[in-house]
């Protein structure tokens, strides 16, 4: 027996569709969402399959589900305190953006907050050409001086986006190795591994985002596995 399990999780309610494929039939089943321990409302759900229709895990071939856990850890801004590294004297690249409004015809329009305070975002010297080619090497003792300062403001994590890293990672994973050996299992983030792609703002603003729901989002795969714990990784 073939069996298609499909579950959305909401705030309130998560719902379970079941279709089986020899049949034709289709069974549903809702519970309660855990908001408190993302994840459980799964385990739940198929327990209940499981005493109300008899459905075991050997009868399920495919199973997918929604969730909107990332999306709720940055609209409650419930995500990780991050600190962001760039290049020097552009420490600014998430509060300017795209300088666009959400309504250019209000002179009361504003954008929503970083979700890294600017007081956290920490310029190093180095740079890459457009090409990717080195001009300044990474300066050590820049990184050093950073590292200081997110254990000071106490950051869970960081996220490092630098100049023409979509070109060569080269920079960017070299101020993460320095990081890593003087903060053993500090949580680091390249921007060059999340979304190697032109343009500065956006490849910092996906990095920073993926960075922020990490931790939530690892939780509840963690939970949703069965499993208590277990490292971060960007």
């Amino acid at each position: 027996m073939g069996l298609r399990i499909g579950v959305d999780i909401g705030g309130s309610f998560t719902d379970f569709a079941v279709f089986n494929e020899d049949t034709g039939k289709l069974q549903s089943l809702k519970v309660f969402s855990r908001p408190d321990e993302p994840g459980q409302e799964v385990l739940l759900g198929l327990q209940e399959l499981s005493s109300r229709y008899g459905i075991s895990p050997a009868d399920i071939s495919y199973f997918t589900h929604g969730t909107t856990v990332g999306v709720n850890a940055v609209v409650q801004k419930k995500g990780a305190k991050l600190g962001l590294i760039t290049n020097r004297y552009f420490e600014d690249v998430l509060a300017l953006g795209r300088l666009k409004t959400p309504d250019m015809y209000s002179l009361h329009s504003l954008r929503p907050e970083p979700l890294i305070a600017r007081e956290h975002v920490f310029g190093i010297d180095g740079r890459l050409d457009a090409a990717g080619n080195e001009l300044t090497a990474i300066d050590y003792e820049s990184v050093k001086l950073v590292i200081e300062g997110l254990l000071r403001s106490g950051c869970e994590g960081v996220v490092i986006s630098l100049l023409h890293a979509y070109r060569n990672p080269q920079h960017e994973h070299q101020v993460k190795t320095i990081i890593q050996d003087r903060i053993p299992g500090f949580f680091v983030c390249c921007s060059s591994d999340v979304w190697p792609t032109i343009r500065e703002f956006e490849r910092t603003q996906t990095a920073v985002i993926s960075a922020y729901v990490q931790p939530r989002v690892s939780h509840y795969g963690r939970a949703s596995a069965g499993i208590e714990s277990g490292g971060r990784q960007c």
